[in-house]
């Protein structure tokens, strides 16, 4: 049908009929893309319930690449019905149980299951229909036209949302028509995973088997990568296999961010690698026949460089997330090597096939990232303590020695680490079920009775119990957070002696029956005093926070203050001033104060 009338008036038939085609393929991928629209949209605006949201965004953007790739692989089945019918029943249970777990994991395990999650399920849409070996020519044809569609449909989306954009501003500025400052974000998230969606799957390939004998290849492709990609990916091979010959004459170790580069090339030359793949045999491509046939074996030197980074950081400071998918790389590196280079096999499927079992297999359990990162860190800190006598039997208690400054940061950044992660769980035995550690753990969680304890803030806690100075971080250097309150049941106002009272607060207050206001800026170090309007006094909080530091080298976060510990009195002309604070919290930073919350009253009186 032509998408043209006999006047040449365009119709949107064609268009409705394979929309259409695409919604009756891929429902479940579009009603995960409509919850996506919903979620994030609510997402946008500021305020409410947000954790139920945030689960239902998850879930949903990961539903994306997950039901397409089970309903291509449920089509690829003799049992096509039966199968399609389990794989989403599979589906549906995989991201309700991630759902229902999300908000027990800290943020940074959030941020590495999801990206573990979302490379496996994008790379399951790649390998999903291709499973017979008479179907191995199919494979890069299908994904081909997978990544042009894409292409296009991103294209496509920008387009739509600039040209949309235009038009609300449009109403905005010619129409005085008042538009929410999220419609813009509305529209996007709309647009992202509603239309991108929708007109991605309408291009998905249906019959891959036919895809066998094609012979396409696009030539600006094939270009970028013969003479860009790899002769790029061939000269930090060359640079690496050098910098090897260096550590081998020099004897010195490996420098820490080599096992980033080694990873960025390995991954870099596999792509390149897939892209050539059609090409790679032909005769009139000598240069890219030579670069298939020796990627892995020029591979193998930096293999063994990243070993060597790897044995050096895990034996000095013990297995994080990061060093794991490090290891976990590096060993998937050496067999995909190996059995390229012993094989000598032409099918690539194993490439992408291989990654996705990995990045699934390492996503939880004993043997998962978390886990065993967990225990090599708490292995590390308990090794730490029973060194220095602060752990002696499974139980904690302070130390009585002088810890070197060494063992004290390595200290600080196990507690660092575990607050951060994983939180005090793992620990909690050693101190018997403290309350102290209980509390300190839970103030730190996010809805908590104080926002104001991080991870930071938690692990030198803990670190002050043991008896160990604690060692901030890098980039965190001489940063800490305080927390001031006064015992509500100490003492009474002195009211009688004043003659106005005001209630201080950040954002400030007015008196009762008075011009007078008082009122402390976040951010500020300071208490400033008007008078309808006009400044008539300012009252420091620098010297008070000052000797509070000074009167204990770590400050406290919950008991309560006595009353006259927090209280300042001055006087400015005929008025004198007393000021009773009841809470204050911010932070310090070398000699810089930043102050975030204050409540107080502030009692004024003539001299």
């Amino acid at each position: 049908m032509t998408p043209f009338l006999a006047g040449g008036i365009p119709t949107l038939r064609p268009v409705m009929d394979e929309a259409w085609r695409a919604a009756r393929r891929f429902p479940f991928v579009l009603v995960v893309g409509v919850l996506a629209t919903g979620a994030a949209i609510i997402m946008v605006e500021p305020g409410g319930e947000r954790d139920l949201i945030e689960r239902v965004l998850v879930a949903a953007t990961l539903g994306l690449p997950l039901f397409i790739a089970l309903k291509v692989a449920g089509e690829q089945s003799r049992h096509r019905g039966r199968a399609e019918l389990l794989l989403t029943a599979l589906g549906l249970a995989t991201l309700t149980a991630l759902a229902a777990r999300w908000t027990r994991w800290s943020e940074p395990v959030q941020l590495g299951r999801y990206v573990q999650l979302s490379v496996a399920f994008h790379l399951l849409v790649a390998v999903a229909p291709v499973r017979r070996g008479s179907e191995r020519a199919a494979f890069w044809q299908y994904n081909s036209r997978l990544f042009e569609r894409f292409l296009l449909t991103t294209l496509y989306s920008v387009v739509l949302f600039a040209g949309l954009a235009l038009a609300l501003l449009a109403l905005d500025k010619l129409f005085d028509v008042d538009l929410p400052r999220a419609a813009y974000a509305r529209l996007w998230c709309v647009i992202a995973f509603v239309f991108h969606t929708w007109f991605f799957v309408a291009g998905v390939p249906r019959d891959v088997g036919a895809l066998a004998g094609a012979r396409q290849y696009p030539r600006g492709l094939k270009a970028f990568t013969q003479y860009v990609l790899i002769p790029l990916v061939a000269l930090y091979l060359v640079l690496l296999t050098a910098y090897l010959a260096k550590v081998l004459v020099t004897w010195e170790w490996p420098s820490g961010w080599i096992g980033w580069l080694v990873s960025s090339v390995a991954v870099v030359g596999t792509l390149a690698l897939l892209l050539v793949h059609p090409v790679a045999s032909e005769a009139g491509d000598r240069w890219v026949t030579t670069y298939a046939r020796g990627f892995y074996l020029a591979l193998l030197p930096a293999i063994v460089m990243l070993w060597l980074a790897i044995w050096q950081r895990v034996g000095q400071y013990g297995v994080t997330e990061r060093r794991y998918f490090l290891i976990v790389l590096s060993v998937w590196l050496t067999l995909i090597a190996v059995q390229q280079l012993v094989t000598r096999s032409r099918d690539i499927r194993v490439i992408p096939a291989s990654l996705a079992a990995v990045a699934l297999l390492t996503v939880a359990g004993p043997w998962g990232a978390y886990r065993v990162s967990e225990r090599s860190q708490v292995g590390r800190l308990a090794r730490l303590l029973e060194r220095h006598g602060a752990l002696v039997e499974g139980r904690a208690r302070p130390t009585v020695v002088d810890v070197p400054a060494d063992d004290r940061r390595e200290i600080s950044a196990a507690l660092r680490y575990l607050a951060d992660t994983h939180g005090f769980a793992a620990i909690a035995p050693w101190f018997g079920g403290r309350d102290a550690l209980a509390l300190v753990d839970t103030l730190g969680r996010a809805g908590g009775p104080s926002r104001v304890y991080g991870g930071a803030e938690r692990a030198r806690l803990v670190a002050v119990w043991l008896g160990v100075p604690y060692v901030p971080g890098a980039g965190g250097a001489r940063y800490q957070w305080f927390a001031y309150r006064a015992d509500p049941f100490d003492g009474t106002l002195p009211v009688s002696e004043f003659d106005s009272l005001v209630f201080v607060e950040a954002g400030g207050g007015p008196a009762l029956g008075t011009g007078l206001v008082a009122r402390a800026g976040y951010g500020g170090r300071l208490v400033e005093v008007l008078q309808d309007g006009e400044p008539v006094a300012t009252i420091p909080l620098d010297s008070l926070l000052a000797a509070l530091r000074l009167e204990t080298a770590e400050p406290p976060q919950a008991d309560p203050w006595p009353a006259s510990r927090l209280r300042i009195d001055r006087e400015a002309g005929d008025r004198r001033y007393t000021l009773l604070i009841r809470e204050m919290s911010g932070s310090w930073q070398e000699d810089s104060i930043d102050l975030r919350s204050f409540t107080g009253v502030l009692l004024v009186g003539r001299r």
